[in-house]
């Protein structure tokens, strides 16, 4: 069997009524196709750690897995077209996953619907099965 895969998506997020617009002004993300081993650095380890009484036994046990959503964004984005701000009379171009960390916090919501996405498609992944 072959697998015929793309190696990179577009997301088109829904930010500030962003999908309303016309295609032209929309801001578009280009993200890679995550590996097994950007999924691997993306994702800790589960963690179990035990709730011990006064007397040594356990009485509970945690399972924790630790998302880290800044390492999620740097490996799977590529691009983002068509986002800026402005402060004064500079403008600011967000095209990059350095820009959107280092940008205002008005871009939070952005940056968590982009991570939220690329999180569905680490959990989630399809084959498009082209056989």
């Amino acid at each position: 069997m072959k697998l015929h895969i793309s190696k990179e998506g577009v997301f088109i997020p829904s930010f500030n009524k962003n999908r309303e617009l016309p295609a032209t002004d929309q801001i578009t993300v280009r993200y890679r196709y995550p590996t097994l081993a950007i999924k691997n650095r993306c994702r800790s380890k589960p963690q179990a750690k035990g709730i011990s009484g006064a007397d040594g036994r356990i009485e509970k046990m945690e399972i924790t897995i630790d998302k880290d959503e800044l390492a999620t964004l740097k490996e799977m984005l590529i691009s983002i077209s068509n986002c800026a701000y402005c402060e004064g009379d500079a403008e600011h171009k967000i095209i990059s996953a350095q820009h959107l960390i280092d940008a205002p916090i008005n871009f939070e919501p952005l940056l968590k619907e982009i991570v939220k996405e690329f999180d569905r498609i680490l959990d989630e992944p399809s084959i498009d099965e082209k056989n």
